[in-house]
């Protein structure tokens, strides 16, 4: 078939499958009873993967509620994998990239403007909304954008700059472009500090201001739908006590006072975590779950198959002796499910 063609037709098919998974009523007709899930399934819920190439054992056995693309070489290569995600998955997925600009995911055939870039909030709706309209064509429905942290030592054009009231501005631009062509929006790393060192490569500890958290604030103010927790051990206007701010749950809980959207960690397998659990990192799960995480991002080089498999059933296992209730499965659960648009029901 003509490559042409074949791109067309897969465009179209994407644009018929997507939308519903979030804002139509179609789908707002659905109906899932959580009681009738596996285990499996509702853990599934709670993974969020980057697949190898087209991997069904990643829907049939790990029923994973999210997927995670980049840097792949072409538009039909977006198009085509995340139809044949979403056209074999149950229950439709969450399908996300890092789409901020600075780390463009689509260099090899899209130019963007970095956060760095720019000046107005007009100019950071219109990014969001360039943003939102390359990302519907492709199949996502949710980017891990914007950044709302301000302290930035190693890249610098990942963040807005400005006073804090022109930075606020630009955080609601994007957030409204975004959602102007329906695309679900993160605001990271809470509670900040991720940016001052690199989590991929070392575990430090950050002083957290009033005025950074006040960033997320805002962003929760303008509807923000995802926020996602750091690595680093933070003290000042919150404390982790000592651990990771991902499996803090002082940081969690503190979070789920002021926000009732979904809430996501960071990539669990950056060093700034997984030094925590250098001879037994799978049960890394439990931890992230009762510090209050609803989804589990475990998206990079170290994240392959078999070694998710090993993590989520070092999850179920925590479930089933007790040491995770399922009613803590159960709660995030229903929330992921909800803003995929579905009608939940025990």
């Amino acid at each position: 078939m003509n490559k042409k063609l074949l791109y067309i037709i897969l465009s179209l098919a994407i644009i018929l499958l997507i939308p519903f998974v979030f804002s139509s009523e179609e789908n707002m007709q659905k109906t899932i009873n959580i009681s009738e899930l596996s285990l499996d399934e509702k853990i599934g819920q709670l993974m969020f993967v980057k697949p190898s190439g087209k991997n069904i054992n990643y829907l049939k056995e790990l029923h994973v509620g999210g997927i995670f693309l980049n840097n792949l070489n072409s538009k039909e290569n977006y198009i085509d994998s995340i139809y044949f995600y979403q056209n074999n998955s149950k229950i439709k997925l969450f399908v996300a990239t890092d789409m901020e600009g600075y780390w463009n995911p689509f260099n090899n055939f899209y130019n963007s403007s970095s956060f760095g870039d720019i000046n107005s909030r007009e100019e950071s709706y219109n990014l969001g909304k360039e943003h939102g309209k390359i990302l519907n064509e492709l199949g996502f429905n949710l980017d891990f954008s914007p950044i709302v942290e301000t302290k930035n030592n190693v890249w610098p054009y990942r963040t807005f700059t400005g006073t804090p009231e022109e930075i606020k501005g630009k955080i609601s631009g994007y957030i409204e472009g975004l959602h102007s062509e329906n695309i679900l929006t993160t605001a990271k790393h809470y509670p900040g500090g991720s940016l001052i060192k690199n989590p991929h490569l070392i575990k430090y500890k950050a002083n957290i201001s009033l005025e950074e958290l006040s960033y997320f604030d805002f962003a929760i103010s303008q509807g923000i739908d995802f926020i996602m927790v750091g690595h680093p051990i933070v003290y000042g206007a919150i404390d982790s006590k000592g651990k990771q701010s991902s499996i803090s749950p002082e940081v969690i809980g503190e979070l789920k006072n002021k926000f009732n959207g979904v809430i996501i960690t960071d990539a669990v397998t950056m060093m700034g975590l997984r030094i925590s659990y250098l001879f037994n990192f799978k049960k890394v799960y439990p931890d992230l779950i009762l510090a209050g995480n609803d989804i589990i991002l475990d998206t990079h080089k170290n994240s392959k198959y078999n070694s998710l498999v090993k993590r989520r059933n070092e999850l179920k296992k925590a479930v089933l002796e007790g040491r995770v209730s399922q009613d803590r499965i159960d709660k995030s659960v229903e929330k992921i499910l909800k803003i995929k648009g579905y009608q939940v029901v025990y």
